[in-house]
């Protein structure tokens, strides 16, 4: 048996209207003059993107549930620091890691009871490589000291 979670954001579920993913290759295109060929050169993956257009909507026959609470729930969800878990059925099943974009509320007098939220959300990833770079002025002005004591040690054992 198949177990379909509900659209959430760090814990808060919301409906979802639509939504959709967007991702890609990074790519450098290369022109060169006098030649008729590019070259495309791979660059690795983009961040990877997904938009919902999302909702809460009051319901009067569920006393556990207050429309209220849940919408500020959402906008405090949204607003928050950092990443954070959105899962999704179908764009994001299991949970991935995101930052908020942006995202825009809107409620209508016709819809009482309804709050839209359209959302974006960017893949949170990871650091870029944290290989410590080397400290290229200590090691120039350390192999200079050295040749300069090494220089220094040759022409004090010339015989003169």
């Amino acid at each position: 048996m198949l177990l379909v979670m509900p659209a959430s954001f760090r814990q808060v579920i919301f409906h979802v209207e639509n939504g959709g993913r967007q991702g890609g290759r990074r790519v450098v295109t290369h022109e060169y003059p006098k030649r008729n060929t590019p070259f495309a050169e791979d660059m690795g993956m983009q961040a990877q993107r997904w938009s919902f257009s999302g909702y809460l909507i009051y319901r009067p026959n569920n006393p556990m549930y207050d429309y209220v609470i849940q919408r500020a729930r959402l906008v405090k969800a949204l607003e928050d620091d950092d990443a954070g878990m959105l899962v999704h059925p179908v764009f994001a099943q299991g949970g991935v890691n995101v930052m908020v974009e942006r995202y825009s509320m809107t409620e209508s007098r016709e819809k009482g009871g309804y709050t839209q939220f359209d959302m974006q959300f960017v893949q949170a990833g990871s650091p870029g490589n944290s290989q410590q770079f080397p400290d290229t002025a200590a090691a120039v002005s350390n192999n200079a000291n050295t040749l300069d004591s090494t220089a220094t040690q040759l022409l004090n054992s010339i015989p003169g």
